[in-house]
């Protein structure tokens, strides 16, 4: 009994070594994933059998260069299932449909309003989620898992308990709504501020970084939090929540953008707020001071909670990423007052893309989570998971 247990645990032990080796490598032949796992070649071959007939692995013809005989490659099975992401804010919604490794399929963005009501927001999320899956060539049945990123306080359980930016948006739930179009696999939702800090921790500005703080700084300002690489939650789902701090004006600070008219040499736009980092950036004195007294609230936030968890990098996401040359060295000037040891100011490479991104990536963690986690003998068929 002790024998036969240990050797499927055993059976399972190589098998999540091979899936791993070829998920973070891509594409290999046999002899290099028994040079990376250090397993006998012929185990991995039979591991390799193995997972091909469970539809974890996919087989490659063997590419023809020079002489010998070719060997055939294996990779995993990425587009075995699919993954659908959501950016739920103020002023727009975002849907993103990706494979099982995080690959963008298909998107879809829609525009809305704080004033909104909550029936017709609704009615734009399912008209993004039905467009991006038709831009992804995808069906609701082939999605495996899926998060709702939103603005606001999300629950564990999917609900919004409350919503600066949304008036009506408190007591939504979004895991009930998406449990609705998308009947199977693994249903979330969560804080869009947390998404942004997993995207840049896993692909953004943040990679390699153990702590960090993502400021997520858009028309609204957030804060994301992550500590020994796991994000921070805290017991309510309140940590990096700052908008009952009366000391810090957001708005305070945007509407001093917004208001500050400013303008840029090559011509103003609609949005007050980049012509006014447009203006700074070109050197306009009006634009400029605004652009100090914004960098200067989003540091009272940003270097307080640095002089508590004591980060490596801090991470400038959000909207206004675009405008990181201007802000950043601000930000990391104005840091310096609050903490001996100021982080490393980043920009990050998806400014506004970095919440929905976050969203597809814990989607596909949470469907390989219940995969890996069915079970502890050798790993069962690569299906969407039961809930």
């Amino acid at each position: 009994m002790g024998n036969g247990a240990d050797l499927n645990q055993l059976r399972r032990i190589n098998e999540l070594a091979v899936l791993s080796t070829l998920r973070e490598a891509g594409e290999l032949r046999l002899a290099e994933v028994a040079e990376r796992t250090g397993l006998a070649r012929a185990s991995v071959g039979e591991v390799v059998r193995e997972l091909l007939g469970r539809g974890w692995l996919a087989e490659h013809p063997p590419v023809v260069s020079g002489r010998g005989r070719p060997a055939h490659q294996y990779a995993f099975r990425a587009d075995a299932g699919k993954v659908l992401g959501l950016d739920i804010g103020a002023h727009s919604v975002r849907a993103v449909v990706a494979d099982l490794d995080g690959t963008v399929l298909g998107s879809a963005r829609r525009a809305t309003t704080p004033e909104l009501s909550r029936r017709r927001r609704l009615t734009a999320i399912d008209k993004a989620i039905q467009q991006c899956l038709h831009e992804a060539g995808a069906s609701p049945t082939e999605v495996w898992g899926a998060v709702a990123g939103s603005t606001g306080t999300v629950h564990e359980n999917g609900q919004v308990v409350l919503s600066a930016a949304i008036a009506d948006w408190a007591g939504v739930d979004l895991v009930a709504f998406l449990r609705e179009r998308l009947p199977q696999g693994v249903i979330a939702a969560q804080n869009d501020s947390r998404l942004c800090a997993l995207a840049e921790h896993r692909r953004g500005a943040g990679r390699g970084a153990g702590d960090l703080v993502v400021l997520q700084a858009g028309r609204r300002t957030g804060l994301g939090l992550m500590v020994g690489g796991r994000q921070l939650r805290g017991f309510n789902s309140c940590a990096g929540d700052l908008s009952l701090l009366r000391t810090l004006h957001w708005e305070e600070a945007i509407g001093h953008l917004q208001h500050s008219g400013a303008a840029p040499a090559t011509g103003a736009t609609a949005d007050p707020v980049a012509d006014t980092l447009n203006a700074a950036t070109e050197g306009v004195r009006k634009g400029l001071d605004a652009a100090k007294r914004y960098a200067r609230d989003m540091a009272a936030a940003a270097g307080t909670v640095c002089a508590i968890i004591d980060p490596e990098v801090l991470v400038l996401s959000g909207s206004l990423a675009d405008h990181g040359e201007l802000l950043a060295p601000m930000l990391q000037a104005e840091i310096s007052a609050y903490t001996r040891h100021p982080p490393q100011v980043r920009v990050s490479p998806l400014a506004g893309d970095s919440p929905v991104l976050g969203a597809v990536t814990l989607a596909a963690d949470n469907v390989e989570a219940a995969l890996l986690n069915a079970g502890s003998g050798p790993l069962g068929r690569l299906e969407c998971p039961a809930v």
